[in-house]
């Protein structure tokens, strides 16, 4: 098993990825691959039969290379400088020849930890099919880098017993035994909307978490969830926030915001691990 980094071929901001992935692997004792997927240039371009085309077709597929070759060396160029003097852990570059989407959804089934950069949640930004296509359609986890270096303990989990929620933390249990110390967090107003459901109550998932052998404590979050979040981050020095992604629709948390994209916003943050 390995850390996988998403790399879009942009020098800073994969040097951030690389450092959120870097410290995982650290955590976890397992390798790190650096990830850069790109599609085959000549699958992309329309075959044009007529002679007059030739050139250009030619013309643009060289076009395609250049650019991708650029990308590459990118992208090879902050693994090397995140990686530099990091010999406790066997770190690997790799090129692949896929599409991101499939490439990140192999990553994210058979690694640790997937790490995408904070900005894959935009979706202007080259790494957001991906993004998208492992939280909802493939529903497996991942973690967006934080605007801190290091991921350090404790881990806080927002838990309100969902679906989502439950699968976020099963999914980063690696993760959670690494940092050893979790804070779970909640907002009684939603446990009390549900009270029927057991498995909502913060200390069924502190039970579960000590048959893990991971040490809890629960807090509550106070105000406006995604704000009570990131404050009680601050506060306790926490390098994680794992989470149930998008709640409601997509369509919903596009137009009318919703917590997960409030985390995802903020300015400054510590790593999230998600899944939907």
């Amino acid at each position: 098993m390995s850390v996988v980094a998403m790399l879009q071929g942009t020098v800073e901001t994969d040097l951030s990825t690389m450092r959120t992935a870097l410290s995982l692997a650290r955590r976890m004792n397992v390798p790190l691959r650096g990830l850069c997927a790109l599609p085959d240039p000549n699958s992309a371009l329309m075959v044009i039969a007529t002679p007059e085309a030739a050139g250009l077709t030619s013309a643009t597929t060289q076009s395609v290379f250049d650019m991708q070759e650029e990308v590459l060396s990118n992208a090879r160029e902050a693994f090397r400088t995140a990686t530099e003097g990091a010999e406790s852990v066997t770190c690997e570059f790799k090129h692949e020849v896929n599409t991101v989407e499939r490439a990140a959804a192999n990553a994210a089934a058979l690694s640790e930890a997937v790490v995408f950069p904070r900005i894959a949640a935009d979706g202007s930004q080259p790494l957001n099919p991906a993004f998208e296509h492992i939280l909802m359609d493939a529903h497996l986890p991942l973690v967006l880098a934080g605007t801190a270096a290091d991921v350090a303990g404790p881990a806080i989990i927002a838990w309100d017993g969902s679906n989502g929620a439950a699968r976020a933390v099963r999914f980063h249990l690696p993760i959670l035994k690494a940092l050893g110390d979790v804070i779970i967090a909640q907002n009684t107003d939603d446990l009390e909307k549900d009270p029927q459901r057991e498995i909502s109550a913060p200390e069924a998932l502190s039970d579960w978490l000590v048959l893990q052998g991971i040490s809890s404590r629960v807090m509550e979050i106070e105000g406006e969830v995604a704000a009570g979040l990131l404050a009680m981050a601050k506060g306790s020095g926490a390098g994680l926030i794992v989470a149930g992604a998008y709640g409601h629709s997509r369509l919903t948390e596009r137009l009318f915001g919703g917590t997960t994209r409030r985390l995802l916003k903020a300015d400054s943050a510590p790593a999230l691990a998600l899944a939907h």
